[in-house]
C-alpha cells in the first residue's frame, strides 16, 4: 500500500499546480498524471504486480484460442485494488476467466495474472468488462467473475459473458514403429447473455425469453426474429445487442 499512498500524496501536492477548466480537460488530465507517476516510479514497484505467472494450457494448430478479441496483448484500462490505470497491455483469458497483464521492462516477455477479487473493471478492445462480484450483492448466485457490460437506459443493461467451448482434437498419424498421437485444443465461441431490466436479471436465450419480458412487444421481437434469421445465426452476440437497442427505443421515455 506504501506505493499507492505516495501516489495520493503526490497527486494531491501536484494536482495544485494544474489549472483544469473543464470536467473533460481533469479527466484526460487525470489519466495523463498516473500514467506519468507510474512510468516515473516503474510499474513493475507497484501493487499491481503481485499476481502469479500467466501460463497459456492449451496447444492450438488452428487460429482459435482461449483469450478475447485476440491472444495478442491489446491496449486497455482496469481498475485494480481502488486505483485507476491506463494504458496497459492486457488480455482476457476468457476460458479460465483471467486478465492478464504484460510486465514492464526487463521481465515483458511475462505475462501476469492480476486478482480477480481486486478487479472491479478493465476495458479491452473499447468495450468495458466489470467484475459483476464487486461489492454487488444484488447480483444472482448464477453470476460469476467478469462479464462484458452494454448499458442501453438506466433500467436496461445488457451483460455478456464471454465464453468459448474447448474441443480436443486428436491426431493420429502413423510411423515405422507405431502410432503417434498427439492432441491440440480447439475453441468456439459460445457466449451467455443476461439482461436487467428494472434491477431483475434474466437469462435470455431464446426468443421466449425476450417475450416473457417484454410482452407488450411480442410481435416486434417476432418480426426482429423473423429479419434477421441469417445475423442469429452469424454472429449472436451482434443480434442480441441489436435486439435489446430496439427494444429500449420501444419503451417510453419516462420509463428508460
Amino acid at each position: 500500500m506504501k506505493n499507492y499512498q505516495n501516489k495520493s500524496i503526490f497527486l494531491i501536492l501536484f494536482g495544485l499546480f494544474l489549472n483544469i477548466y473543464t470536467i473533460h480537460s481533469q479527466t484526460s488530465n487525470t489519466a495523463s498524471l498516473y500514467n506519468w507517476f507510474d512510468k516515473t516510479v516503474g510499474k513493475q514497484n507497484l501493487e499491481l504486480y503481485n499476481g502469479p505467472r500467466h501460463v497459456n494450457l492449451y496447444r492450438t494448430l488452428d487460429k482459435s484460442h482461449s483469450y478475447y478479441f485476440s491472444n495478442n496483448y491489446s491496449t486497455g484500462d482496469l481498475k485494480y485494488q481502488g486505483q485507476n490505470y491506463y494504458n496497459l497491455d492486457l488480455k482476457y483469458d476468457i476460458n479460465n476467466d483471467i486478465i492478464v497483464l504484460k510486465a514492464n521492462g526487463e521481465y515483458d516477455y511475462l505475462g501476469i495474472n492480476l486478482i480477480k477479487e481486486e478487479t472491479a473493471w478493465f476495458t479491452l478492445n473499447n468495450k468495458k468488462f466489470i467484475n459483476i462480484n464487486f461489492n454487488n450483492p444484488s447480483s444472482p448466485a448464477y453470476m460469476n467473475g467478469y462479464y462484458q457490460e452494454i448499458i442501453f437506459s438506466k433500467n436496461n443493461t445488457l451483460y455478456i459473458k464471454h465464453h468459448k467451448n474447448r474441443t480436443k482434437v486428436i491426431d493420429t498419424r502413423a510411423i515405422s514403429d507405431g502410432t503417434n498421437q498427439n492432441s491440440s485444443d480447439e475453441f468456439k465461441e459460445k457466449n451467455e447473455y443476461v439482461l436487467k431490466y428494472k434491477d431483475a436479471y434474466y437469462k435470455i436465450s431464446s426468443r421466449s425469453d425476450i417475450i416473457e419480458i417484454f410482452p407488450q412487444y411480442k410481435s416486434e421481437i417476432k418480426k426482429y426474429y423473423n429479419s434477421n434469421i441469417q445475423l442469429e445465426e452469424s454472429d449472436k452476440k451482434v443480434f442480441i445487442e441489436n435486439l435489446i437497442k430496439e427494444i429500449n427505443s420501444l419503451i417510453p421515455n419516462e420509463v428508460n
